[in-house]
């Protein structure tokens, strides 16, 4: 492939529905594979049909598919600029490209479902919807985005559960065992397992039998494991504090390197999936927020805590909010572990903290806050919050899903001269970042300020 350098809560309307729908509509005009309809899936055809679902603009030249990227940026801001909100001039920057394009996910989750094959402990991605009853499994061995080490525990995590007499859980009701597992690695290529199970498909006697047999095989590889974990997980998805991560071997963390922090990766922790790319936006977005000694920094969804530990030298101080308490735990340790002293971290939900921690910031002459929240955005209460507080003159937002019907109503919120008696935000600057290479997707920095 060809690598190119670039320098440089309220109901929502059926208006921004509309909107919503006509941005996706651009978006299958820039990239028409990611609408094509699926052929059936055969023996023959399943590797190129995932790659389809997974990685669909893998066969398009990297240069073609950030010129797609930078043009879907340009409607996302001309969709926000079609509202009714104050005029003013939006920088759109070029899109900053991937260090690595191919081999670069540092978390994958495999699910079970049944094969082409038939055999219903298949370990792999799903083609179709499992709601409308069509879906089948497919093994990730031809996958270019995924690392080698990744796909190779895919393959003896199915051989594992294949030799296992315990049942696949494919639906709760099904009386399974057997969920899914989640590799995840550094640039060290130093490997965290987590083999997620649910509870009920098992006695307690089976339980033990399946752990030593985890143990037994996914440590007879080569590759580096350093943590393998287990959860009995009994819903969709489980934090350590509903359904604890039980360590059957090796360290509790693994750890990465963003520039020259390190970072511990719990279980469960957040870090963008591409750690190449996350430097390059984490240095982007800490530019736009032209940070002195004099500024203090509220970091919302603070995570780990990378965007307020890269940005500590630089400032007076930093306030992460994050409402998971394992990830809280781990921002705390990174700052100490790299002796950063000015950074706090505060566990709660945003919604139920944001007050409490600005009235504790209200001597701060220079305010900047960081927004990297989940695909649906921040709630109106969050966002009439920090419109009223009048110490923010800049907000950095980090978007993964900038054309998400509620992130689309962000951002015209913080511009509308109508939405309360506030001083509204300018959209000054948009700069995209391809965090996901073979994908249609893209992270944007949107840059408000007064």
């Amino acid at each position: 492939m060809t690598f190119l350098v670039w320098h440089s809560r309220k109901v929502l309307s059926s208006n921004v529905k509309s909107t919503f729908h006509s941005l996706r509509k651009h978006l299958h005009e820039i990239f028409p594979q990611i609408k094509k309809e699926l052929p059936p899936v055969t023996n023959e055809n399943q590797y190129e049909v995932l790659s389809r679902v997974v990685a669909p603009l893998w066969d398009i030249d990297y240069v073609e598919q950030l010129m797609g990227k930078k043009k879907w940026t340009r409607q996302v801001v001309a969709t926000i600029k079609s509202r009714k909100i104050s005029k003013f001039k939006t920088v759109i920057h070029e899109i900053l490209p991937s260090p690595l394009i191919e081999s670069y996910r540092n978390k994958d989750e495999f699910s079970i479902r049944q094969g082409i094959d038939g055999n219903d402990k298949t370990v792999g991605f799903f083609i179709g919807s499992p709601a409308e009853g069509n879906v089948v499994c497919v093994q990730p061995t031809k996958l270019i985005s995924l690392k080698d080490c990744h796909m190779l525990f895919a393959e003896v995590f199915q051989q594992l559960i294949r030799d296992s007499p315990l049942k696949a859980c494919h639906d709760f009701h099904d009386g399974g065992y057997w969920r899914n597992i989640i590799v995840r690695s550094n640039r060290k290529n130093e490997i965290m397992l987590i083999v997620v199970v649910h509870p009920g498909g098992a006695s307690t006697a089976d339980m033990e039998e399946s752990k030593q047999l985890i143990r037994d095989r996914l440590l007879s590889t080569e590759a580096n494991v350093k943590s393998l974990y287990f959860q009995a997980c009994p819903h969709v998805r489980c934090r350590n504090d509903q359904a604890p991560f039980e360590l059957l071997y090796g360290d509790e963390y693994i750890y990465e390197t963003i520039h020259d922090i390190t970072v511990r990766v719990s279980p469960d922790s957040f870090l963008q999936v591409n750690s190449e790319a996350a430097e390059i936006l984490y240095d982007a977005a800490l530019g736009f927020a032209n940070l002195t000694d004099k500024t203090t920094v509220l970091d919302l969804y603070s995570g780990i805590g990378v965007i307020s530990l890269l940005a500590s030298r630089q400032v007076r101080g930093c306030v992460g909010i994050e409402h998971t308490p394992s990830a809280v735990e781990d921002a705390i340790f990174n700052a100490s572990y790299n002796n950063i002293t000015n950074c706090s971290f505060v566990q709660g939900r945003v919604e139920k903290k944001i007050k409490s921690v600005l009235k504790e910031l209200n001597l701060a002459s220079d305010l900047v806050a960081f927004i990297n929240p989940g695909r649906a955005g921040i709630s109106q209460n969050i966002l009439r919050v920090l419109r009223k507080n009048t110490l923010i003159r800049k907000i950095v937002y980090v978007s993964c899903k900038a054309d998400h019907k509620n992130s689309l109503k962000n951002f015209e919120d913080f511009c509308s001269v109508s939405f309360d008696k506030s001083e509204p935000f300018l959209l000054t600057d948009v700069q995209p970042v391809d965090i996901f290479p073979l994908t249609n997707h893209c992270e944007l920095i949107l840059v408000f300020q007064r």
